[in-house]
Order: C-alpha cells, then sequence, then structure tokens
C-alpha cells in the first residue's frame, strides 16, 4: 500500500490566516465619520509651545483612543499614547514635507513593513488626519513582524503657522505564538529613543528635546506602561 503525502499547505495556509487576523485584524460594519470626532474632555494637551493643542493618544477607526487591539498589560487596558512631534518649517508646502517626513523614515531604518493594524489617527488643533505610511497593514518598523520591533504611525501634515507639523505614536513590541499569534507590548520608551538616535544621525530631523504633554497612565485599571507623559521632539534643520 502506497503512503499518502497530505500537503502542508492547508495548513500552513490557516496558521497563515490566523496571523494576519492576529497582527493586523480588520475591522468590519459600518464606521463613524471622522468629521464628528471630538476628544473628551483632559485628553489633548493644550498650547503646547509650537504645536497648540495636541491630541493625547493614537484614534482608532471606531474613534476611541487606542488601546493596543485589547491587549492588557497587568490586567489593566494600555493607552497608546503620542509620543513623538516632527516640526518641519524648512518644508515649502505640506506635500512637500511629507515628502520629506517619508524618506527620513527610510533614511532611518523605519521603512514602512506590513502585518501591522491600521487605519489610526491624530488629532492636532481641531483636526483629526489619518496616519502614514498608508496601505493595509502597514506601519514604520525597524524590524519584520516575526519579531521584536519598534514600530509607529505618523499622522499629519498640520499647518501650524508657517511650519508643518506631524505628531506620531512609536512603541515596542514583541511576536507571541502562545495562546494566540499576535503582537505583544514592550515598550514606549525604547522605541521613542531608538528613533531619537537614528532620526538624529541619519536624517535631517534632529532631537531638540521632550515636550510636556502629561499623559502618563498609572491606575488600577489603566495604564501607559513605561510612557513618562512626554513626546521626543524632532526639527528640522535644513
Amino acid at each position: 500500500m502506497s503512503k499518502r503525502h497530505v500537503p502542508l499547505f492547508p495548513v500552513s495556509a490557516l496558521a497563515l490566516g490566523l496571523i494576519l487576523a492576529a497582527c493586523a485584524p480588520a475591522q468590519t460594519g459600518p464606521r463613524p465619520d471622522p468629521v464628528t470626532f471630538r476628544p473628551a474632555p483632559g485628553e489633548v494637551a493644550s498650547k503646547i509651545d509650537g504645536v497648540g493643542d495636541l491630541g493625547r493618544w493614537m484614534i482608532t477607526k471606531n474613534l476611541e483612543n487606542a488601546t493596543w487591539l485589547g491587549e492588557k498589560v497587568e490586567g489593566r487596558t494600555l493607552r497608546e499614547p503620542i509620543n513623538v512631534v516632527l516640526i518641519d518649517a524648512v518644508a515649502k508646502t505640506p506635500t512637500d514635507a511629507t515628502r520629506r517626513m517619508l524618506d527620513a523614515m527610510n533614511r532611518a531604518g523605519y521603512g514602512p513593513k506590513n502585518m501591522h493594524s491600521d487605519g489610526y489617527s491624530g488629532y492636532l488643533n481641531g483636526q483629526l488626519r489619518p496616519q502614514y505610511p498608508h496601505g493595509k497593514g502597514l506601519a514604520f518598523s525597524d524590524g519584520p513582524w516575526y519579531g521584536s520591533n519598534n514600530h509607529g504611525r505618523v499622522f499629519g501634515p498640520f499647518e501650524v503657522g508657517s511650519s508643518t507639523v506631524f505628531i506620531a505614536s512609536f512603541s515596542r513590541e514583541d511576536f507571541r505564538w502562545l495562546p494566540r499569534p499576535g503582537h505583544s507590548y514592550s515598550s514606549f520608551q525604547v522605541a521613542r529613543e531608538d528613533l531619537a538616535k537614528q532620526m538624529g544621525a541619519k536624517t535631517v530631523f534632529k532631537p531638540q528635546g521632550y515636550l510636556n504633554l502629561a499623559s502618563a497612565i498609572d491606575t488600577p485599571l489603566e495604564t501607559t506602561g513605561d510612557h513618562d507623559g512626554r513626546a521626543l521632539l524632532l526639527v528640522a534643520q535644513e
């Protein structure tokens, strides 16, 4: 009797499907119109120098504060803060500033990579702007999705006076297989500081200290992990 060989493709396809669903889940059903978004009291840092009124959190497709897709940290809800601000007073137009920001992310080793959740937004001066990079399952990242990596999304462009401003949320994540495939939280500070180092060494955006957004949370129900409430300030020098 000949042995029957069972093809591995269906199993592999199933495993990949589970990973895709866990790492870059689709959000179904009707979504609220972004123009209806209004931040709740206390969720905007007001009158930040050179920036204005800045929303403290990354915002989901459902116009809610991002909470790492429902992951818990020590049993608490994890809020995802805005922890990077980029200011470009050199670019002639917001379109030019966007091109320069995208080029800088690539030069810093944070090019767009797949297998991430998408569709987030950031809020500044009464405006909600969608994420860069554009595209399903994309985020800026310094490594592949199947290992630990620093990753994030950048929101804008926002015109503030004669400058163009972008705001961003960056974090370090690990990859796990069990009990279900997905990305677990590791750190906000590690990713922020690595981005500062890489951008400062390889791009026109140089670290210029921090902006205090007073966005650290540590309550019995919610946390921002190791986030210290500050945003890294990156300013274009040429």
